[in-house]
């Protein structure tokens, strides 16, 4: 499989770079506008502004309300990681999904997660996720909300998903002066794997509480990207 974990490489450090960063201290109203940029295969492209704001606090945990920018709408309510980490209730017990933080940050330090999800999603049956994330340095990274000095954390991963394949029936048509032909082929159903290995990139600020900058991607067995998201920061407003 194609060795994704080589398309970083580790930053330079500077003599001022922190030696560690903390967890941030979060404010209810604190908010962000980001611009996410979606490329499926050579053709698809989509690109769209999000605002986020911090609602409820908890322990270890906060709601964060998400909705299109400039939206009238009211925020659609999710429950994150005070480390900015994704969790889903599996099997009856919740599951963190995505952790690209773990504070405090350190260059060289290192963490994985690994878990089954067995709920029915579609097509999909079930979904072994596998991702190991490793803080590599620090960056200057220009987005539209200015140029920050960002800690650098990349994660490299496979998802195994079992799928369903359906029965499949294939007719055809042949005719002669004075006779018809008609040609079938059925191709039986089942369970298939789909295998797709992933690669992340993720800036974080101390200053802004998040993100800067994140590039999420997905290739095939083939080794060809089939996925990019991409989320930069185009302004922030924290409460005093």
């Amino acid at each position: 499989m194609f060795a994704i974990a080589a398309i970083g490489l580790v930053t330079t450090a500077r003599a001022n770079d922190p030696g560690a960063v903390p967890s941030p201290v979060f404010a209810v109203g604190d908010t962000w506008v980001f611009n996410r940029t979606i490329e499926k295969g050579t053709n698809g492209f989509g690109q769209r502004l999000e605002d986020m704001v911090v609602e409820r606090l908890g322990d270890g945990t906060m709601v964060v309300g998400l909705k299109p920018d400039g939206s009238p709408g009211g925020y659609e309510d999710h429950v994150v990681g005070a480390d900015w980490s994704q969790r889903r209730v599996t099997d009856g017990e919740e599951t963190v999904t995505t952790r690209p933080l773990t504070f405090p940050l350190r260059v060289g330090k290192s963490w994985s997660i690994d878990y089954t999800d067995t709920k029915r999603r579609g097509a999909q049956l079930s979904d072994h996720v596998r991702r190991t994330y490793t803080v590599v340095g620090w960056e200057d990274v220009t987005v539209p909300a200015g140029t920050f000095h960002a800690i650098k954390v990349q994660a490299n991963g496979v998802d195994e998903a079992i799928i369903d394949v359906p029965t499949t029936t294939i007719g055809g048509a042949a005719a002669e002066p004075g006779a018809a032909m008609t040609m079938t082929r059925t191709q039986r159903g089942g369970r298939g794997k789909l295998t797709r290995a992933t690669y992340a990139e993720f800036y974080y600020v101390p200053q802004t509480k998040n993100f800067v900058k994140t590039v999420e991607e997905q290739y095939n067995t083939d080794n060809v990207r089939v996925v990019r998201s991409t989320l930069v920061l185009v302004s922030f407003k924290p409460v005093a």
